[in-house]
């Protein structure tokens, strides 16, 4: 299938499903950190491995795939080690949450917040194909937020962490997802091509100003607080105006863009 002109040329395209396709594939090296921290757990280990595992590299994989049929001249496998050796190490266990219920509670931070970006993406696509890509993706990714969930109040059914403690695990990892996850897998999307490629380059910032306008134009925000801040329930404090103000702050906080129409 000939590739559109549109998407061909599109950088931001690009971007997008390149790191998509690079933090979708490293999702292995999670399993294999989470399989240590939830060793007694054996439905927590059955299902990483049966479902959130194979969804996850299938992801990485469709993304992968459009690459190199749309992009051939970019050398994909050698842009990911080069991603690899730095991302790698940041799944080590040391680099975990605390606890099992808020290492779960920030795997439904991350969910969120890719299920919301694909999302975004599902619209801004110029072609079906893509279009029903991020859709699958997206879904997916609801699922995979809601047994995250279901973990988090499982296990803070016993440890008992209290509001403060769960917002602070929910800031520090959202602040992870563009600042480390993305970034890392952006850094070396401009140096692995055998010839030029067909569109112009994009800096960092630039690309997060473009994601930015993305984000403000198709961002379900309503939908994005109610997933991300549902492990916050706690009675009446959750009704609190300045509580969903919060809400809303936190959903905006990755793109700067979005401003206050969010």
């Amino acid at each position: 299938m000939a590739a559109e002109p549109s998407v061909r040329s599109n950088a931001f395209i690009f971007y997008s499903l390149a790191t998509v396709s690079f933090i979708e594939t490293s999702v292995p090296e999670f399993v294999s950190t989470l399989n240590q921290m939830y060793g007694d757990d054996d439905e927590m280990r059955t299902w990483l491995q049966d479902t959130w595992l194979p969804e996850e590299v299938e992801h990485g994989r469709l993304a992968k795939d459009y690459i190199a049929r749309v992009w051939p001249e970019f050398d994909w496998s050698q842009a990911y080690e080069a991603f690899l050796a730095r991302y790698k190490p940041r799944c080590d266990v040391q680099y975990m949450r605390p606890s099992l219920a808020l290492e779960a509670l920030s795997r439904c931070v991350t969910e969120t917040q890719t299920a919301m970006i694909y999302r975004c993406l599902e619209s801004y696509m110029p072609v079906e194909e893509l279009k029903q890509m991020m859709h699958k993706l997206s879904s997916e990714e609801v699922g995979h937020y809601r047994y995250f969930r279901k973990t988090f109040d499982r296990y803070n059914a016993v440890e008992q962490h209290g509001v403060i403690s769960r917002l602070r695990t929910m800031v520090a990892r959202s602040e992870l997802v563009r600042d480390e996850d993305i970034a890392f897998a952006f850094e070396p999307l401009n140096r692995f091509w055998r010839t030029p490629p067909p569109f112009e380059t994009m800096t960092w910032d630039a690309f997060l100003e473009m994601s930015g306008d993305v984000m403000k134009q198709y961002m379900p925000v309503e939908a994005a607080t109610r997933m991300m801040f549902k492990p916050l329930e706690t009675g009446s404090w959750w009704r609190d105006r300045p509580v969903k103000a919060l809400m809303a702050f936190m959903v905006r906080r990755q793109y700067p863009q979005l401003g206050s129409e969010a």
